[in-house]
């Protein structure tokens, strides 16, 4: 049987319950599944002999279970500002439904309604981790602590960009990296800008996005990314990276003379191997110094002795001004002086005016040649027939047949002829023989000297 009056009035009570018989063999040792504070009280006899009740006894019942700690993501190295999950496992104890308690050394940091425990990390949260688990419906039955689970936090890291040789022929590709070290579950984010547009953010068909390929030069820079809700890391520093094509550049010279005189328009061209459909701006070089920028492969212009020199060609595509070709071979330009207008003047003038005079020279003194020669015989012929005549008795006349005075003439008409052929060699018989020719009368020798 029992009784109960109130805590706070001692006067006041229940009637008595209807008694129960209890075995003391059967009721000295009970077994129980839940923790609490208990009490008993014995009874002895029929006369419902009662003993005084024991003193209260809190019964905390601890799971012998083992109990880890997990961390969720389970990275080997965490960020300060990320985000993760700390869970209490009781082995065995999968189905219950836990209250836990996470203490460090020391103080209890945390009380759940659940195994999980999810916070962001900052550097003061490295350290030691224990938990235990309690039932909802029993608070003095628990787990036994958790062996300690060591936490790292570390300050944010900076993403590394990083690529692969520039170096590429023309439609090639460069491979370009970004990575977050030493850590992993990241995934990358990717700008680009150049000095003249702003930056762009772009993607790939990559998820992870650590390395990727672009076509084009630019000034690039990436960012880490990992978690739910996403942690990043600090962005990259940015890096230039200048594309050269390995394509062979040379250069060419319409028209293709192989003298070129100044004054004349030439076209220089920067032909580029395996490039031919790309749209090209090119730049021009002598050594030391830039001579001229061209929207296009061909650079027209006027040479004069000036421009003689070596020539070297570069370009670049319209579409990515950090995009260029290698530096061409030497093109040696070799420019002539050229006779100017007014020079070809005098000279159409003066040609002609100083042939005809050497003409009229040539033909004088050939001229002057023949008339001495000519001279000097009739000299000596009349030189003879006065000779003649003074033999004579009585006066000029030719006293002397006419064949004597031919024969005289003949012979002086040899001796000029001898003469005008500078003295040339003579045959015996030219000599010994006398020649005969026409007979010229006195008068007619008259006329002719007068000639």
């Amino acid at each position: 049987m029992c009784q109960c009056r109130r805590r706070d009035d001692s006067h006041s009570s229940t009637q008595w319950s209807e008694a129960i018989s209890l075995s003391v063999s059967k009721n000295r040792n009970i077994t129980v599944t839940q923790g609490g504070i208990y009490i008993c009280e014995g009874v002895k006899g029929n006369h419902s002999f009662y003993r005084q009740r024991s003193r209260d006894a809190t019964i905390e019942i601890i799971f012998s279970n083992k109990v880890v700690v997990t961390q969720q993501p389970n990275w080997p190295q965490i960020f300060s500002g990320e985000t993760i999950t700390l869970t209490c496992e009781v082995q065995g104890g999968e189905t219950t439904e836990w209250t836990c308690e996470w203490r460090r050394p020391g103080f209890v940091l945390y009380r759940t309604n659940s195994k999980d425990w999810i916070f962001n990390v900052s550097e003061s949260s490295s350290g030691g981790y224990m938990c235990r688990c309690r039932s909802r419906d029993d608070w003095f039955s628990s787990t036994q602590w958790s062996e300690a689970f060591t936490l790292s936090v570390s300050d944010k890291l900076t993403a590394k960009l990083t690529a692969g040789s520039t170096t590429i022929p023309v439609g090639g590709s460069v491979t370009v990296n970004c990575s977050v070290e030493p850590s992993g579950g990241w995934k990358y984010r990717w700008w680009r800008r150049t000095s003249d547009t702003p930056e762009a953010e772009f993607s790939t068909n990559n998820e992870e996005n650590r390395d990727i390929t672009v076509r084009q030069g630019g000034i690039y820079r990436c960012q880490g990314k990992r978690g739910n809700p996403s942690f990043y890391s600090h962005s990259s520093y940015e890096k230039t990276i200048e594309i050269t094509f390995s394509n062979k550049v040379s250069v060419t010279q319409q028209p293709n003379w192989p003298l070129v005189f100044s004054g004349e328009t030439i076209t220089l061209t920067c032909e580029v191997q395996g490039g031919e459909t790309t749209e090209w701006t090119c730049e021009w070089k002598r050594p030391g110094f830039v001579l001229q920028r061209t929207n296009s492969k061909a650079w027209t212009f006027i040479v004069s002795e000036s421009s003689s020199g070596d020539y070297m060609c570069q370009c670049r595509r319209r579409d990515d001004w950090f995009s260029s070709t290698q530096w061409s071979e030497i093109f040696t330009l070799s420019v002539s002086v050229t006779v100017s207008s007014s020079s070809h003047l005098v000279l159409l003038i003066v040609g002609p005016v100083v042939g005809f005079i050497l003409l009229i020279l040539l033909v004088l003194l050939c001229f002057c040649r023949r008339s001495k020669g000519l001279f000097c015989s009739r000299r000596k012929a009349s030189e003879s027939s006065r000779n003649d005549g003074v033999n004579q008795t009585g006066g000029h006349e030719y006293g002397s047949p006419p064949q004597d005075v031919t024969a005289t003439y003949a012979e002086i008409n040899h001796q000029a002829k001898a003469n005008r052929k500078n003295k040339e060699r003579r045959s015996p018989a030219a000599t010994n023989e006398t020649v005969y020719s026409g007979i010229r009368s006195g008068a007619a020798l008259d006329v002719d000297s007068a000639m």
